[in-house]
């Protein structure tokens, strides 16, 4: 009986399927049992080390309970420099955004007719102190005369009476100088404080006077400085405590760029936004660098207290079940216990707890979906204290996948 070639060629390649198949079976047997040489399937070996977990020892110590806010840089002084007379501005002796010191000469305005005004008071204290000087002798020689009754007691009076009007006239004439001296001093502008001098509005030449818009510049000071920010009334009165106490609150910065500076709160407002129900509160911050500058954004984060000696675990192994919140605690033979706590408080991914686990027992902290009270677990990263609990959740995620 004769076949068709069709026919042959469906054997042919069927024959080949079934040698590729075994072939298939033989490699993944070989590279199965390389990687397991004991021989179990790799979720047979998962239930018999139990449910892979990350777990965190909980310490003892002291954490601080804060709260957040957006703040404004404030200098502590910043002055807008601006002429007290009137003239001619005849010099500029800064250099924009330099530092400056207390008393150094920032400015020059002409000084020439307030040196006349003031030459002219010292002159009429000269003329009005010749007056006085004159009366004074006429007096004594009234009174030898009166005594002599060789002129009326009235002329003597009126002699008295000229001498006290020069005596008020030099009075007058010495407060003049004094006046003239301080217009005159005006003249030359000088720094009120030390700080840094920014962009000057008037170039010399120019005539500037006291009611100018526009300062010459403005003068800030950069170290110390503040920062203003704002909080909910509710905390005015544990910060009013501890300011009166002595002992300001830490207050962290962190600018722009990330870098975080530490300062201590300094002054809360007299009185709460009645619109907002906030306080504003200062904190001076030491700036030596000058990392913060004026008017710039800062986010701000007060310490309004410190729990001190508590139980501290992460605060992924706080869970929230139907009687309340409770950790699973790693016991020496690799079960877990379901225990219930109570939180003081929450902060930075930690809390404290008032009660439920002991310093030095393991928490889990991934993996908690598969558990429950006596479960057998593996612990896959048993993390040291300060280690980053990232660094626990990725080791157990990938313990996770390699036993699935």
């Amino acid at each position: 009986m004769s076949h068709s070639p069709a026919r042959h060629s469906r054997r042919f390649w069927g024959l080949l399927l079934v040698v590729v198949l075994v072939a298939l079976a033989v490699w993944w047997v070989t590279d199965w049992r390389r990687s397991d040489p004991q021989g179990e399937p790799p979720a047979d070996a998962a239930r018999n080390g139990g449910t892979a977990v990350a777990a965190v020892a909980a310490q003892r110590g002291d954490l601080a309970v804060t709260v957040g806010a957006l703040g404004t840089v404030r200098s502590l002084a910043s002055v807008a420099i601006r002429p007290r007379v009137e003239g001619e501005l005849l010099e500029v002796a800064f250099e924009e955004g330099e530092h400056v010191e207390q008393g150094q000469l920032l400015a020059t305005i002409d000084p020439r007719d307030y040196q006349a005004q003031l030459a002219a008071a010292q002159g009429q204290l000269v003329q009005d102190q010749a007056q006085l000087s004159s009366a004074r002798d006429d007096l004594e020689r009234y009174q030898t005369l009166v005594e002599r009754q060789a002129v009326a007691r009235q002329e003597l009076e009126q002699q008295r009476q000229l001498v006290r009007q020069y005596e008020g006239a030099v009075a007058s004439d010495k407060a003049n100088i004094d006046s003239a001296q301080v217009q005159l001093d005006y003249t030359r502008i000088t720094a009120p404080s030390d700080g840094i001098i920014g962009i000057r509005n008037v170039d010399p030449g120019n005539l500037v006077a006291s009611g100018d818009d526009d300062p010459i510049a403005t003068l800030v000071q950069l170290d110390p400085i503040s920062v203003v920010f704002s909080l909910p009334s509710q905390y005015v009165p544990t910060l009013r405590e501890q300011l009166d106490a002595g002992d300001a609150p830490t207050v962290t910065a962190t600018t722009v760029g990330g870098e975080r500076l530490e300062g201590r709160l300094a002054s809360l407002d007299s009185q709460v936004d009645t619109a907002t129900g906030t306080v504003r509160l200062r904190a001076r911050f030491d700036n030596n660098r000058g990392r913060l500058y004026p008017s710039a954004f800062v986010d701000v984060r007060l310490t309004v207290r410190t729990l001190h000696d508590r139980v501290i675990v992460p605060e992924p192994a706080v869970q929230t079940g139907q009687d309340g919140l409770f950790v699973y605690v790693v016991n020496d033979d690799d079960t877990v216990s379901r225990r219930d706590v109570e939180v003081s408080a929450s902060e930075n991914h930690r809390s404290a707890l008032v009660r439920g686990v002991a310093a030095g027992e393991r928490v889990v902290v991934d993996g908690i979906d598969n558990l429950s009270d006596g479960a057998a677990v593996r612990v896959v990263s048993d993390a040291l204290p300060g280690e980053s609990r990232d660094t626990a959740t990725g080791d157990a995620d990938a313990a996770a996948r390699d036993a699935s």
